[in-house]
């Protein structure tokens, strides 16, 4: 599958937010907005042939990067987008001065646990409770860049 990772654009917004509807706690496009325009956001797209096919919120401050989201399109899952869209986005990350990078997933999510350990992050600890709908803990990771 060709695939190319880049930094979102303000076109891509509508695309992104009906990726992200289906979450439990989804993205809508005015928070996807109002993330773009923030200094200290890097937003990142994965797209293909039929268009944008995941997308990645970080946050970048004091040499560490931040996930805040993750979504590929349940159709692509599994299809190596998530790979391919988190690891372009760790690269500019790091690229721009990242040393580290941190995250929090669902405990309960085996598929994305698996994809951040095969991108070398390691779990630092757990937050219990921490999400909502529905109730589950949070696994933080971290992996040097």
């Amino acid at each position: 599958m060709e695939l190319s990772v880049r930094f979102m654009a303000a076109a891509d917004l509508a695309a992104c937010a009906a990726l992200a509807a289906a979450d439990p706690e989804p993205w809508s496009e005015g928070q996807l907005a109002e993330e773009l325009k923030s200094p200290a956001a890097r937003l990142f797209v994965a797209e293909g042939a039929t268009g944008v096919l995941g997308f990645a919120v970080f946050q970048l401050a004091a040499g560490e990067a931040s996930l805040y989201a993750l979504n590929v399109a349940p159709a692509a899952r599994r299809g190596g987008v998530g790979t391919a869209l988190l690891a372009g986005a760790l690269d500019a990350l790091k690229a721009e001065g990242a040393a580290q990078c941190f995250l929090e997933v669902r405990a309960a999510n085996a598929p994305a646990l698996a994809l951040y350990r095969r991108l070398g992050f390691a779990a630092a600890g757990v937050r219990r409770g921490f999400y909502h709908d529905p109730p589950d803990d949070a696994v933080v990771m971290t992996r040097s860049l």
